[in-house]
């Protein structure tokens, strides 16, 4: 299934993905309650009329990309070039004259599997991405080789620490979602975030300490239906210095992803359950 739909013309694509949008919200009503639950607490000045607006926005938005990324399985790099731009790729030259690594912290925002490879095309360094394996087994190999091509090096979570010892010499580019919900056990950042409290992993802040590189937030916008715009902004850089419990460079990151999310709310993925709270789900999506 997903090799046949990374077959599909892109008219008939979206055509698909508008028919997938009114199952999800109208008939299997896919996590209504998650994501008015989460609307309605980052944006409490907004009326439930507005609020139904930009959960219907997520909803469109969430479509088209679940199908977007099947698509990138057979998509060229013309393809992805002509469909993914970047606003400001010099922002990285810097770094990259200097001989130095970097990590580019991003979210599940837009369609990171297309920023992803679309950026691994203009970068002139190996990206290493960090994932999670999905349990799933033919889904997760189909996305495996789907973030191998154009030189990007998938590496599990488990083995991501270890992978980036061994990796130092060389001068790469690491990228991470950061916007996951932390385990519960293991230190986190904890920041106001969309008026919530919100743990965040500091795994980004510590290895870019113990390595020495600097920190890209990298954002990504929709133009219009099935183009982004990619946004480079470096938000930290060594020397580093060590403060105790405290982690500046994920505060940062947290303050520009909520930027970012107020911005264009439609964008972000609502549908995961970040705040896990059975009690403020109950009768949020009627």
């Amino acid at each position: 299934m997903p090799k046949l739909l990374s077959k599909l013309p892109f008219g008939l694509l979206y055509g698909l993905s508008t028919l997938m949008y009114f199952c999800v919200y109208y008939v299997v009503r896919y996590r209504r309650k998650v994501v008015f639950s989460h609307l309605q607490q980052a944006f409490p000045d907004r009326s439930p009329a507005e609020i139904k607006t930009l959960a219907k926005g997520f909803y469109r938005n969430f479509c088209d990309v679940s199908l977007e990324i099947f698509k990138v399985g057979s998509m060229t790099p013309a393809d992805l070039d002509k469909r993914v731009s970047f606003a400001n790729l010099e922002a990285l030259q810097p770094i990259l004259d200097r001989g130095q690594s970097m990590i580019l912290l991003s979210a599940h925002y837009c369609n990171w599997e297309w920023l992803l490879l679309g950026t691994a095309l203009k970068m002139p360094i190996p990206l290493d991405v960090v994932y999670k394996p999905l349990h799933n087994a033919s889904m997760n190999r189909f996305m495996y080789d789907t973030r191998s091509r154009f030189n990007v090096d998938p590496i599990d979570l488990n083995e991501f620490t270890n992978e980036i010892i061994k990796r130092k010499g060389t001068q790469r580019a690491y990228c991470i979602l950061a916007d996951q919900k932390p385990r519960s056990k293991g230190k986190a950042h904890t920041s106001d975030f969309l008026h919530r409290e919100t743990r965040f992993f500091i795994g980004p802040e510590k290895i870019a300490q113990f390595v020495k590189i600097p920190v890209v937030f990298v954002t990504m916008q929709r133009e219009r239906r099935g183009y982004y715009r990619v946004t480079f902004k470096v938000i930290a850089e060594p020397p580093y210095e060590k403060q105790r419990n405290a982690y500046p460079i994920t505060e940062t990151y947290v303050r520009e992803l909520e930027t970012l999310i107020q911005h264009a709310p439609e964008g972000w993925l609502w549908s995961n359950r970040r705040w896990r709270s059975r009690k403020t789900e109950r009768g949020l999506a009627e």
